[in-house]
């Protein structure tokens, strides 16, 4: 069985994983979204999801000790691993000290953070492209991009409250007074210029040259609202 899935966040992913272990469907393959399954015991395995530092590759003292705790190595997709045990043998869980589970939702949110960056100065050279080249791909390219960064800077708000209430567990101050929401500013500016480029044939030069201005703005401002987010400890 094959199932498509897009999941930003890694602990939705374990829980629907183990959901489909439940049912009986135990998840053997992954590419690009889409999910391999085969029948299994209901609940034989348990299913967690693991960050690597390296892209695309373990380091053999990691499959060592994974072999000698029983757990498989399922799949690994650029940084994500996809690891699974016999429910048989207990309880499964990777991180169970609040330490290293701060460490591991930092490095997963330095991991979205770049990419949030990197996909924002994609985002901008792919609207220059979309105002001077007609044609269908770079409106598409323009707005899929910006459906990326939000969804992007959202799971680093998200990450960013889970690793305040470990904080406040371990009876740490958190950064939970700042405001830890993205700026919605943000969005509306992404979501101007998108439209704009969607439109572009339907409006005066003039009328898309001012609201581009409008939407850049917005975008400036939002990103100097969210700034925040990025400079979390």
């Amino acid at each position: 069985m094959i199932k498509f899935r897009l999941y930003y966040d890694k602990d939705k992913e374990t829980l629907w994983l183990n959901e489909m272990a439940d049912q009986g469907y135990a998840m053997t393959g992954f590419f690009a979204g889409f999910y391999t399954f085969e029948k299994c015991e209901p609940g034989e395995y348990r299913y967690q999801v693991d960050f690597s530092e390296k892209l695309f590759a373990l380091g053999t003292d990691y499959r060592e000790f994974m072999k000698e705790m029983n757990i498989e190595i399922v799949q690994q997709w650029f940084f994500w691993i996809i690891l699974r045990k016999k429910a048989s043998e207990g309880e499964f869980q990777l991180y169970t000290d609040i330490d290293s589970s701060i460490a591991h939702y930092k490095k997963i949110r330095t991991l979205f953070k770049a990419a949030a960056i990197f996909e924002m100065i994609l985002f901008i050279i792919e609207c220059i492209c979309a105002t001077n080249i007609n044609g269908f791909w770079p409106v598409a390219c323009a707005i899929l991009l910006a459906i990326i960064i939000f969804f992007m800077i959202r799971e680093v708000t998200t990450i960013n409250k889970i690793i305040d209430k470990l904080k406040e567990r371990k009876g740490e101050p958190s950064d939970r007074c700042k405001n830890s929401k993205a700026s919605p500013l943000l969005a509306s500016g992404l979501l101007l210029n998108s439209c704009i480029i969607l439109i572009d044939d339907g409006i005066s030069s003039y009328i898309k040259y001012s609201l581009q201005i409008v939407a850049i703005i917005l975008m400036l401002i939002g990103i100097y609202q969210t700034r925040h987010i990025f400079y979390q400890d």
